[in-house]
């Protein structure tokens, strides 16, 4: 009896497990299935998400057709680039550097945003990609090697993910659609030898509208907002925040170096320590004891007119001086050549360029401006071009003077616009030189002088500054 029940029990065991077998099959081949349709349909979703087209973009000539080129993707040399072409994923255009002034071609993508490229400037477009079947993502991948480049984003993006990025150097900057940027690559103030083949210039970013990431070399952030700017360093690495102004004037408060380094500027001896900046000059051709004089004079911030002030209220300011007497008419200036290398700085991209200064005539022997208009202790000469390298210099000048006669001058020169101040008193003369009747569509200036000019005068200037916004 012992044997039947032992054999019934072990007869049950088995179909236990044969059944227990079964279902763990069925189980995992039915999960198998369902696994598959699952890889399947990712596979298909993400294939239908991510499968990309590549866009196009058209160029824009707006300079002289010899000052622009093109080099198409995986080519090596630049060649001619007529008005119209088609630009592809992985070509590059260059500007030369003698191009002129303001824009010398557009780039306009196939979402309508536009690329503004200056002189000597070089961009590839390295991705230009957007999804195929879906509105899932849309990507613009920029390297910027030199020049001055203005982007401009369409607003109006129907993807979900939108990504416009510029490489300049070893650095990325991630652009908001909608907004307005200016990104610009020149050489550093002080100059860089690197061991890498890395970019070795420092890069300035503004935003004009919008928001911006700045992303360095070290993986480190800097956010920018509406009319902020950042400056990358040659190494990669971001700079402070700062407000979107650029003065245009370097050492306008005339610290920088001391008052032989100014005066030897007009020796030729290249052993001797000099301004790097502002250049004395003088003339005509006098007898030392007839000449003028530049030198620094110590004051205290303006408009306080005693020299008793805190030492953080303490300023350096240029010192025009000629006495004796003098019966003819003597120069004392001193002038600087604007923008790197002193070659000049387009202003095309400013609509306000602001002028401002403090002047002090202590003394001046003429009357008012003179018998000709233009005896000025303290005269501001700018130097100008209207439109491209072709057009003539034009020249927009100052004069500050003293008017103790409450009497407008009796001769005014043509294209001379006259300033009176007080005796002995700091003034501020600040001026927009986007007003109507100065440099109101000037795209280009050269240079700025300061001069006294006269028979006898000691006059004072400080705190210089052309600070121009876009």
């Amino acid at each position: 009896m012992q044997t039947a029940d032992s054999g019934l029990a072990l007869r049950q065991a088995a179909q236990q497990r044969t059944l227990s077998i079964a279902w763990a099959s069925l189980l995992f081949f039915f999960a198998l299935f369902v696994g598959l349709l699952t890889w399947a349909g990712l596979t298909i979703r993400n294939v239908y998400q991510e499968a990309t087209l590549t866009g196009e973009a058209t160029l824009i000539v707006r300079g002289p057709a010899e000052s622009l080129s093109w080099r198409p993707a995986q080519r090596t040399i630049y060649q001619g680039a007529p008005d119209g072409l088609m630009l592809a994923e992985g070509d590059s255009v260059r500007t030369t550097a003698t191009a002129g002034y303001g824009q010398v071609a557009t780039i306009k993508l196939f979402d309508a945003s536009q690329f503004d490229l200056w002189t000597g400037t070089e961009l590839t477009l390295e991705t230009m990609e957007f999804s195929r079947w879906s509105q899932d993502h849309f990507r613009v991948v920029m390297r910027q090697n030199s020049g001055y480049i203005r982007y401009d984003l369409a607003e109006a993006q129907p993807y979900d993910h939108v990504q416009f990025q510029v490489h300049v150097g070893d650095a990325v900057i991630e652009l908001t659609p909608g907004g307005s940027y200016s990104v610009e690559l020149r050489p550093p103030a002080r100059s860089v030898l690197r061991v890498d083949p890395g970019l070795a210039q420092e890069v300035d970013v503004a935003v004009r509208s919008g928001s911006a990431m700045v992303i360095g070399v070290d993986g480190e952030a800097v956010s920018l907002g509406t009319r902020e700017r950042v400056t990358i360093d040659a190494a990669g690495y971001p700079g402070l925040v700062v407000p979107a102004r650029w003065d245009l004037v370097r050492d306008g408060g005339f610290s920088q170096f001391t008052e032989v380094e100014y005066n030897n500027t007009t020796v030729t001896d290249p052993t001797r320590p000099r301004s790097e900046y502002w250049h004395v000059y003088s003339g005509p051709d006098l007898p030392r004891e007839n000449q003028g004089f530049f030198r620094l004079a110590q004051t205290c911030r303006p408009p306080i007119v005693n020299n008793f002030c805190a030492p953080n209220e303490r300023r350096v300011a240029a010192w025009f001086y000629r006495a004796g007497g003098q019966t003819s008419s003597f120069t004392t200036g001193i002038k600087q050549e604007l923008g790197t290398q002193g070659l000049g700085v387009d202003i095309s991209e400013f609509p306000s360029l602001r002028l401002s200064l403090w002047v002090r005539v202590l003394y001046q022997s003429l009357p008012d401006t003179g018998d000709r208009g233009v005896e000025c202790p303290v005269m501001v000469r700018l130097i100008a071009k209207r439109t491209t390298p072709a057009d003539p210099e034009e020249q927009r000048d100052y004069c500050v003077f003293v008017d103790e006669d409450a009497v407008a001058p009796m001769v005014r020169e043509p294209g001379v616009t006259y300033y009176p101040v007080p005796l002995a008193e700091w003034a501020l003369i600040s001026f927009d030189l986007r007003e109507q009747d100065k440099l109101p569509d000037f795209r280009y200036l050269r240079s700025i002088q300061i001069f006294a000019q006269g028979h006898d005068y000691d006059s004072r200037v400080t705190e210089v500054s052309l600070v121009g916004e876009q």
